[in-house]
């Protein structure tokens, strides 16, 4: 176990103690990373990260009659025999980038924020951040102080006072292939250029992902989640925004009161909210979209397309190779394009909208209420449906 941080910040404590790692079946071998202290270091090195800036320290302010006190410290861990990564803050932000070499490289900076020095000295030190490796997983661990209770007095509120409050910032570099778990309650969770699988999960903060090559598992519930250029991965929120640029593989991503944003995916999209819009394409091999109160607008759709909103509008592009589009929607309207080769068997129904079909078609059933035709000799079913709204269909650019 090593302690890194010097201070602990002055405040009420908005997560508590980190969540231990699970333990598997079997008998456990457990090694101890060797434990010392580490001394702050030099302001000038404070304001440095490993390996080219690892963390933003951003500065703190600090209220009338508040002590502030950071404290930084830095440990490389050989990389050789270690399987798996794991990293558990509870409130502070957890920034993991992908280094060079055999090396893990943890910085660590420690914010305490208490009335008097004294204080912040001994919120500092109840505040730990421990290494453990068990059977070749390595545990990154931050303890808080259990308890973080203050006298202030009435004059000392109305003087702008601050509570205490503490907070520990983590930074890693990981060499390649390493999979990796981050685990927070109030704190961000960010990674750069991770080629390992990623298992990330946070409560109120936001998770931001860039350059993973590896599978990527991220959940919040009042956080949002944003990630860009990323291969396979399954993204959920409750009442956060998803953002997604750059997919190279399967993309499932869900939210309850967000919006769901995706562009540049390379492949098939699985895209659900409650009561939040999406935005998304292309999909060349696949799209399910799906929302109650809001709209869909999907472009460059191909394969299998499902779209289904309760009460918003759809705008909906498709293109080959298509198999079969379903677009359903209850009080809103469809506008549905067909790309300029898209051969289909369209089916268009709406019980009190009305239709606009604006392309060639081999019209087959016509009432006021119903269209169904062959468009470019296509056989590809295109059946879009809605209670109340217009449909609108057209074809070319």
């Amino acid at each position: 176990m090593f302690r890194a941080i010097g201070t602990g910040v002055p405040g009420t404590a908005r997560g508590g103690d980190p969540p231990a790692a699970s333990a598997s079946a079997g008998p456990r071998v457990r090694r101890r990373v060797a434990s010392l202290t580490f001394p702050p270091l030099p302001a000038a090195a404070r304001l440095l990260v490993a390996a080219g800036a690892l963390m933003a320290l951003a500065a703190v302010p600090a209220g009338a009659g508040t002590e502030t006190r950071r404290e930084q410290s830095e440990r490389v861990i050989d990389a050789q025999g270690i399987r798996s990564i794991r990293v558990e803050n509870s409130r502070g932000l957890v920034r993991v980038r992908g280094g060079e070499g055999g090396r893990i490289r943890i910085t660590a900076l420690k914010i305490v924020r208490a009335p008097d020095p004294d204080r912040s000295t001994e919120f500092a030190r109840e505040t730990e951040v421990a290494t453990d490796l068990d059977r070749g997983n390595l545990v990154v661990r931050v303890r808080y102080p259990q308890r973080e209770a203050v006298h202030v007095s009435l004059w000392q509120v109305f003087s702008g006072c601050e509570l205490p409050k503490v907070e520990v910032r983590l930074g890693l570099e990981v060499p390649d292939g390493l999979p990796l778990t981050l685990v927070s309650t109030s704190g961000d969770l960010e990674t750069e250029g991770i080629s390992g699988s990623q298992d990330l999960r946070t409560t109120s903060g936001d998770v931001a992902v860039r350059g993973a090559r590896g599978r990527v598992e991220a959940s919040s519930t009042s956080g949002s989640l944003e990630v860009q250029g990323i291969a396979s991965a399954r993204l959920q929120t409750v009442s956060g925004d998803v953002k997604v640029e750059g997919s190279h593989g399967a993309l499932e991503a869900t939210s309850t009161s967000g919006d769901i944003i995706v562009g540049g995916s390379e492949d098939s999209l699985s895209l659900a909210t409650v009561s939040g819009e999406i935005h998304a394409g292309p999909a060349p091999r696949g799209l399910v979209a799906r929302t109650t109160s809001g709209a869909i607008v999907a472009r460059s759709a191909a394969g299998l397309v499902r779209i289904e909103t309760a009460s918003g509008d759809v705008s909906v592009s498709l293109e080959n190779p298509l198999r079969r589009a379903d677009i359903t929607t209850g009080s809103g309207d469809i506008d549905a394009r067909l790309g300029p080769s898209v051969g289909c068997a369209i089916d268009m129904r709406t019980s009190n909208g009305s239709l606009d079909l604006s392309t060639k078609v081999a019209v087959k059933n016509v009432t006021r209420h119903l269209v169904t035709g062959v468009v470019n000799g296509g056989t590809a079913p295109v059946v879009l449906r809605t209670s109340s709204g217009d449909i609108r269909v057209r074809s070319g650019e």
